[in-house]
């Protein structure tokens, strides 16, 4: 807990009143309240006075030796995911910021909750103003951990705020921080050359499902990969002006679903790239039914030859509201959004969430 936290909590289990702290130290009261409420803390001359009357150390006092596991903060993280499901994001938002308060300097709570929090954030369906106040705390955050001593943890944050700046069109910053981010094609190289080596560990150990295992989450984020490389090749041809090639990089990208056994939206992104660079509203929408019915389904991955030992039922249907959130505020979709079958779709899976909801 933090030192106003400690000051106010050792201070009543000895019974004293703020009077006495305050006489004690020949300080105001208004001093000591404002020291319990965190707004200021004790000047350093104090400190060992102050430790010296609550009856602990300097350690103590600034709480340098209590800190949260990386189990604790795990176990936090899920809570706040359940919160966010019972109570909404904005109370899930303020119980993490008060722990970030709670445990000021612990880099690896402030860094999972930040990516938590922002991958809820873009779920949550809360319109571009709503989110803003999020947002500029979500990129302080971020900016914090920019500055860590631990690689893993500024990288990571450096690639949000790279990738929040793209976002926003200020290419010239994010190509600042990009330019301060290692290349990471060794680090990825040897994170392979050490998977494999670990596959062949448990093959020698006899251990061959966890080979399986360790293989088919490999593979599955290969895949991943893969698919978000098609995109975007789609997009830069696009942006080209080759559509032909673009179209047959959709097509390929568009059977991967079939071919890996991914989950069936995948199937419809890239050829919905195709349909609104040509402002096709009908196919657009046709494509965006299909989707959205997939996004309604399950992924269940227990039947698939790639994926049976990682088997787990992704139920995405959390996602919703922001993909229609975004539907209709998103500029891209502006030639679609005045259009009935459109609004016809939004309305129709509107009705659907608020059914979800009830159940």
């Amino acid at each position: 807990m933090p030192m106003n936290l400690v000051i106010q909590e050792k201070r009543k289990k000895l019974g004293l009143t703020q009077e006495q702290v305050a006489e004690y130290l020949n300080v105001s009261v208004p001093a000591v309240s404002k020291w319990e409420k965190g707004s200021t803390s004790p000047d350093i001359s104090l400190l060992a006075p102050l430790a010296r009357l609550l009856k602990i150390d300097l350690n103590t006092l600034f709480c340098f030796q209590e800190d949260l596991s990386q189990q604790e903060i795990g176990h936090f993280c899920k809570e706040i995911a359940a919160l966010v499901q019972t109570k909404g994001f904005a109370a899930a938002f303020e119980e993490a910021a008060q722990k970030v308060h709670e445990y000021p300097h612990n880099e690896n709570l402030l860094h999972c909750l930040a990516f938590q929090l922002d991958g809820l954030l873009c779920m949550s369906g809360l319109s571009a103003d709503e989110a803003r106040q999020y947002d500029d705390m979500l990129v302080k955050w971020y900016h914090a951990l920019s500055e860590s001593s631990d690689s893993k943890i500024s990288n990571s944050a450096r690639y949000m705020m790279v990738s929040r700046l793209i976002r926003s069109g200020d290419y010239d910053k994010a190509q600042e921080i990009l330019n301060l981010m290692p290349d990471k094609e060794g680090f990825y190289n040897s994170m392979a050359d050490k998977q494999m080596l670990q596959v062949n560990i448990y093959l020698g150990q006899g251990k061959a499902e966890e080979a399986v295992k360790g293989l088919q989450n490999a593979l599955l984020l290969a895949l991943n990969k893969v698919q978000m490389l098609l995109y975007k090749m789609v997009d830069a041809e696009l942006a080209s002006g080759s559509a032909q090639t673009a179209k047959s990089i959709a097509d390929k990208a568009s059977q991967m679903a079939s071919l890996f056994d991914l989950w069936e939206y995948n199937a419809f992104v890239a050829p919905l790239q195709i349909a609104g660079a040509e402002k096709d509203a009908n196919t657009c929408i046709c494509l965006l039914r299909k989707m959205l019915a997939a996004m309604l389904t399950p992924w269940d991955m227990s039947g698939s030859s790639l994926f049976y030992r990682i088997a787990k039922i992704s139920d995405p249907k959390q996602m919703l509201p922001a993909i229609l959130s975004e539907m209709e505020e998103d500029p891209a979709y502006a030639f679609l959004q005045s259009h009935d079958g459109f609004k016809e779709l939004i309305s129709e899976y509107k009705q659907s969430i608020r059914g979800y909801c009830k159940d």
